[in-house]
């Protein structure tokens, strides 16, 4: 009887566990699927350009990070700089959202968090972080006061000191193009910075206005990898 009990046990256990590694790689397809058919019409339509992929870790655990004026648009660019699976924490409201939080899900992205007691998201970015040594995006949004955005990169700052993991900056803007030297279109362009290391000292509370300083200075970095209209005429 016992031993029935425990076969029985090993055998949902076993089934549970195959079930996730499933669903895990059912993930895996459709965020492959939904890459290549978005970096098919990036680079047809929008004319895509990659600079600074050699920043980007093929093996390892790392954050990117940009300031994003459109989500959407923006994750799809990211999951075009590295050939690996990355990891996007999306704003709450848009994984609600009942168009596109299914198909957000779907790709294996998770929301961002609902308030300082939940802590699943937070769970999730050490799980992939940590213990699958991914690649993990998180992009403040430009239509945020600069207040703000400089509070959600002194966010993205402790989990890069709580995980040891770097920070990398990345620029998303657009420039004028021609597509088959036939259409004028605004080409997007993406520029990825070296990977910023950061000191353990500054997730402490007397290092506070530090840590703020250095978010400032990655909203700033992010912003000077761009080609400014003004730039581009001189």
């Amino acid at each position: 009887m016992v031993e029935t009990s425990t076969e029985e046990k090993e055998k949902k256990e076993t089934e549970g566990k195959d079930k996730v590694v499933s669903k895990d790689l059912m993930k895996d397809l459709l965020y492959a699927v939904a890459k290549g058919v978005g970096g098919f019409g990036l680079e047809a339509f929008a004319d895509l350009k990659i600079e600074g992929k050699e920043n980007v870790p093929i093996i390892g655990k790392a954050i990117l990070t940009t300031i994003s004026d459109n989500t959407l648009r923006d994750l799809a660019i990211i999951s075009q700089v590295s050939g690996r699976r990355i990891h996007f924490m999306v704003h709450h409201k848009l994984m609600k959202h009942q168009a596109y939080g299914p198909v957000l899900k779907s790709l294996g992205m998770f929301r961002s968090t609902l308030d300082k007691d939940d802590t699943e998201p937070i769970d999730k970015v050490f799980h992939y972080l940590n213990e699958v040594g991914d690649l993990v995006a998180m992009t403040p949004e430009s239509k945020l006061t600069p207040e703000v955005q400089v509070k959600a990169m002194a966010g993205i700052i402790k989990f890069a000191v709580a995980a040891m993991a770097p920070i990398i900056p990345i620029a998303i803007y657009t420039e004028k193009t021609r597509i088959l030297n036939m259409f004028s279109t605004s080409g997007i362009r993406v520029k990825i910075g070296t990977p910023l290391k950061v000191e353990k000292r500054l997730t402490r509370e007397k290092y506070r206005n530090e840590r703020y300083e250095l978010a400032e200075d990655i909203i700033k970095i992010i912003d000077s990898l761009k080609v400014h209209p003004e730039t581009e005429e001189e």
